[in-house]
């Protein structure tokens, strides 16, 4: 007996409202989602509990380690959804023959897509935002010194990195290999970010090595340090270049 594919129906806004909503509810369900939102939150109450490092400290420029590694918690968020609930979510359904299975339905695959990017991208949002204001709040971190350019930062390096993801996402066959690409990437993000050592105690010229990688510049933007339109343009470019590489080797099945 011939399966017959039913062709998909248009994508309406209610339509799209509801696979969000289903989307979110499946991601939420996983016990990783809380670690994805708790741990960044936990590592900056941890390290603003410390009394050393709410003092200027000289190695930093005068910076104390809790405003250091504000922004870099703040990146965790997006990094981890993105690199990791991203990827490893959407090939499960690829393993699964969940997308297959969409292919005979009227449920167009490219809106579970969509809805599962809203979801991430909101997630992302909602965790920098608390990770921040925990920051602001809590232990008296000061904004940034151009706010606007630290937010366009956040939003490009964000957007880079949901790119990144979805390449992961185009080509990975299982949710064990889309872990296998994405935690390398993400933990060169957290290095370029300074999750291990803070970037202004790194060597120069890996300093600038990591203004080149996508949550680097968006902590270089935060800081201030180096050119703002090349941080912006670095972003611009990852963007770019993972959204034409997740189009261009994009599988469904």
């Amino acid at each position: 007996m011939t399966t017959v594919a039913l062709p998909a129906a248009p994508m309406t806004r209610k339509g799209f409202t509801t696979l969000t909503a289903v989307q979110a509810r499946l991601l939420l369900r996983e016990p990783a989602a809380l670690a994805w939102l708790a741990v960044p939150v936990v590592v900056v109450l941890v390290l603003g509990s410390i009394p050393g490092f709410r003092t200027p400290q000289a190695a930093l420029g005068g910076q104390r380690v809790i405003d250091v590694y504000v922004p870099t918690c703040a990146a965790m968020v997006p990094l981890f959804l993105a690199l990791t609930a991203l990827p490893v979510t959407f090939a499960s359904y690829r393993e699964k023959a969940v997308l297959r299975r969409l292919s005979v339905s009227p449920v167009p695959a490219a809106g579970v897509l969509g809805a599962l990017v809203t979801v991430i991208a909101a997630l992302a949002a909602v965790g920098v935002l608390t990770v921040v204001a925990i920051g602001a709040l809590v232990f008296d971190v000061k904004a940034p010194a151009h706010p606007a350019a630290a937010l366009a930062g956040f939003v490009l390096g964000g957007a880079a990195v949901l790119a990144l993801g979805l390449v992961v996402a185009a080509r990975a066959r299982t949710a064990g290999a889309a872990s296998g690409l994405g935690v390398p990437l993400m933990v060169l993000n957290f290095f370029a970010a300074g999750l291990y050592v803070p970037v202004a105690e790194l060597p120069q010229t890996l300093q600038r090595v990591c203004e080149f990688v996508p949550f680097g510049a968006v902590t270089a933007i935060w800081s201030g340090h180096g050119p703002l339109w090349q941080h912006l343009l670095v972003l611009a470019g990852w963007t770019v270049a993972g959204g034409l590489a997740a189009v261009r080797f994009f599988r469904w099945e």
